[in-house]
């Protein structure tokens, strides 16, 4: 039997099953083409293997409620896909009362897995999201650093999808597996397997549907490597899913995020600490402290949120994090580069394309939070770096590498896009901020049952944290969550 005929004939088996099981789609897709029967991709047994932590959150939402955070980024393949709403509807078709779902993105012109580490870096990272979806080209070897970068920093589910066909790839047309330069299929699907990433066989997928119906590449796309908002709606409907609770979960969730009761063997209490009445939060399990006292736990990760509750005349407890003040710990981050909108025009490209992807931070002991300026001093690629603290802090070259006077700023040119584009005046700005928090006022939390992140990129190990109340009103405990990354 031929390629063409197994494809239409399994085509067959997946429309009947769809048929059968699958809920009615709450937003239609668009017409197909050619009087092509309707795209259908219903979830089988093994998909969402890695995505447990994702179902589970789907399936019991969260305390204190707050939204199931989504991250894409990547090139136009990536802003294709559209701005979420299919994806969240079709997630919602299969968890009807999950919470809300809040899908952010960055995307730009042809920005591969390479120039994507630093939005990795700068802007989903600090955001610690829940899931962050690839959906993108470039070589092996960018697409495993990257997922290194967020499997180190993020305890998120990730999911990663082969590309569509496009034009350039007619030859091969249709192998899904034949070799292109967008991606490489085979070392794509070993790398997921080893470290442990959710793979849509997209490509595959729609090879299968496309045969089926006698149709060819051509026929899904909007220009010659776009797809049409029916293709793309395909490729939204193969990553929805596996959003799906898999018969063989691929991780313990425990593995990399739990709880710790304020009652837990863990959390050591010091002085008159009592059961919260009703009256005071949503739930009795916390423990309320109206005087001196402190409380201690220790966990194991690189990030710890507090869940307490709030009172109108609520006091201060201080952060400790092994032993030292947590406003003082050298944990920080680097927020995205930013273009100033002034810059030079050069099209087609947009000035987000057009500047450092990503900064690295030195020696933590000299790093001063503040905000960053580079400033382009010429049009062969020479800048001046300037912090709101620190002053001038050295000069550089947008080809060469570059470490800042004080030792504060790193720079890769290799993560610079487009350098040789770069004009006399351009300006890109950054802040470097703390991301631990040195007090926690109970008064000032929203109102209840509260979430505050107390830390994040932590050395992703064991520690102590301590909350010392300060005396001046009450303060209510009712557990931690703690998230301890995959990959360390």
């Amino acid at each position: 039997m031929s390629y063409s005929a197994i494809a239409r004939a399994a085509w067959r088996c997946v429309v009947l099953a769809a048929a059968l099981a699958a809920p009615a789609v709450a937003q239609p897709s668009p017409d197909p083409p050619k009087d092509a029967p309707p795209y259908q991709a219903p979830a089988r047994p093994d998909d969402g293997s890695n995505m447990v932590l994702t179902v589970e959150k789907l399936q019991k939402g969260f305390d204190p409620p707050r939204p199931l955070l989504v991250w894409a980024i990547g090139s136009s393949f990536t802003n294709g896909l559209g701005n979420g709403e299919r994806l969240k509807g079709l997630i919602r078709e299969r968890f009807p009362d999950a919470p809300e779902i809040v899908y952010k993105k960055q995307a730009g012109c042809s920005t591969s897995y390479h120039y994507c580490r630093g939005w990795a870096r700068h802007l989903v990272i600090p955001d610690q999201p829940d899931v962050v979806l690839l959906y993108n080209f470039g070589k092996p070897e960018e697409l495993e650093q990257l997922i290194t970068e967020l499997r180190r920093n993020t305890t998120a589910d990730i999911i990663v999808g082969t590309l569509h066909w496009v034009t350039p790839q007619k030859p091969v047309w249709p192998d899904p597996d034949a070799d292109t330069t967008h991606q490489d299929f085979a070392a794509m699907r070993e790398m997921c397997r080893r470290l442990g990433v959710e793979f849509v066989e997209n490509r595959r997928e729609l090879t299968e549907y496309m045969l089926a119906a006698g149709l060819v590449p051509d026929n899904m796309l909007a220009d010659s490597v776009h797809e049409t908002r029916f293709a793309a709606d395909c490729t939204v409907q193969n990553i929805a899913r596996h959003f799906h609770a898999a018969e063989k979960p691929g991780y313990d969730p425990r593995s990399r995020e739990r709880r710790i009761e304020v009652t837990s063997a863990s959390v050591t209490l010091t002085g008159n600490w009592m059961p919260t009445p009703a009256a005071d939060a949503a739930a009795t399990t916390a423990s309320r402290l109206t005087s001196d006292g402190s409380l201690e736990v220790a966990f194991t990760g690189n990030r710890i949120d507090l869940i307490g509750h709030s009172f109108p005349n609520g006091g201060k407890a201080a952060v400790l994090i092994d032993g030292r003040p947590s406003g003082e710990l050298p944990v920080f981050y680097t927020s995205y580069v930013q273009p100033d909108a002034k810059n030079v025009p050069h099209p087609p490209m947009p000035p987000r394309d057009r500047c450092p992807h990503a900064v690295g931070l030195g020696p933590a002991e000299k790093i001063v939070p503040q905000q960053w300026t580079i400033t382009m001093t010429s049009d062969t690629g020479d800048y001046d770096l300037v912090g709101s603290v620190t002053g001038p802090d050295g000069t550089g070259n947008n080809t060469k590498p570059f470490t800042s006077t004080s030792g504060q700023i790193t720079i890769d040119p290799a993560m610079w896009r487009a350098a040789a584009t770069n004009r006399t005046g351009d300006r890109f700005t950054f802040e470097v901020t703390r991301c631990t928090v040195a007090e926690v006022d109970f008064a000032a939390a929203p109102p209840g049952k509260f979430r505050l992140r107390l830390a994040q990129n932590l050395e992703n190990g064991p520690h102590t944290l301590k909350l010392v109340a300060q005396g001046n009103g009450p303060i209510a405990v009712a557990a931690f969550d703690v998230f301890e990354p995959p990959l360390k």
